[in-house]
């Protein structure tokens, strides 16, 4: 791996980058008992997308309580936060932004496996383990699939290993959140048609689940989107070719942040019942669709 470098933000909206800032640096929520009142959600157009987050739409109440969810992470060295000075992921950084901003507060718990893939862990056992021990409300799945490019994992196998995470997660009475890794050189070009197979491969196996707890948010698509409309490349956001640097850790989390707020509001992330059938012991052929936000 090349040695860690940091890079500022270039070219991204100053007014946008001000407003994310005050976020993730800014204090929690200060519940005193009495309720408060906030402006409602709206997400516009991805040129100013964080700047219409907090938009004055109809009005809502923040709850006089303070909820706690915990939410584990399933994934590699890029949702670990590799080429982020402190490790602060894109999905680190985007829970912080809600735990700030919501009345719900959600305990991180990283279970990524630095040069790990979907089809080690499941041979590993570790994630049983995991979700047994740690009991998360909420599981992120967010491979950054270079490492099954490199090691041209066969695509019964990965698909396999993905339909296993889900099914475990959702018999631990888990939401499962799928989440595209960010923009890196290697996503955006000489490996691009091989990540996007394996993209499409998570959202079948999501889709083949008939449950409402799952949701699937491309936010590979999604930064690839507002680079494209800011005249921006992966250059800007280089850490290495497999990993975005700190200013590609900070878009990618904002966006995503966006991303949850539009898909859930600004309530926790709560288990809906699935309704009849036993959809957690299914098998890969049982039907449904997956929450798409892009």
């Amino acid at each position: 791996m090349a040695d860690r470098e940091e890079e500022h933000m270039r070219g991204v909206d100053a007014t946008r980058r001000q407003a994310w800032r005050r976020l993730w640096r800014g204090a929690g929520l200060v519940i005193s008992g009495a309720m408060l009142m906030v402006g409602g959600w709206c997400i516009g157009t991805l040129q100013n997308r964080s700047a219409n987050v907090l938009a004055a739409t109809p009005t809502g109440q923040l709850s006089s309580q303070l909820t706690t969810q915990k939410v584990m992470i399933i994934g590699g060295s890029m949702a670990h936060g590799w080429k982020d000075p402190n490790n602060d992921s894109y999905l680190k950084r985007a829970f912080a932004a809600l735990s700030n901003s919501t009345d719900t507060q959600y305990a991180y718990d990283d279970r990524t496996v630095v040069g790990g893939s979907p089809v080690g862990l499941d041979k590993s056992g570790k994630y049983a383990t995991w979700l047994a021990e740690d009991k998360p409300q909420i599981v992120v799945i967010s491979w950054g699939l270079l490492n099954d490019v490199f090691d041209k994992t066969p695509m019964a196998a990965f698909s396999q290993a993905i339909h296993d995470e889900i099914q475990e997660a959702l018999a631990a009475n888990a939401v499962v959140i799928f989440v595209t890794s960010p923009v890196t050189k290697a996503t955006a070009t000489y490996n691009h048609a091989e990540v996007e197979n394996y993209i499409a491969l998570e959202q079948q196996q999501a889709s083949s689940f008939d449950n409402p707890n799952i949701y699937f948010i491309d936010l590979n698509h999604d930064m690839s989107v507002y680079m494209a409309a800011h005249g921006q490349t992966w250059q800007q956001y280089y850490g290495d070719s497999w990993h975005p640097n700190e200013a590609g850790h900070e878009l990618a989390g904002e966006l995503l942040f966006d991303d949850f707020i539009e898909t859930f509001g600004t309530g926790p992330i709560e288990w809906q019942d699935p309704g009849a059938g036993d959809t957690a012991n299914q098998g890969s052929g049982g039907g449904g669709t997956a929450d798409t936000s892009a």
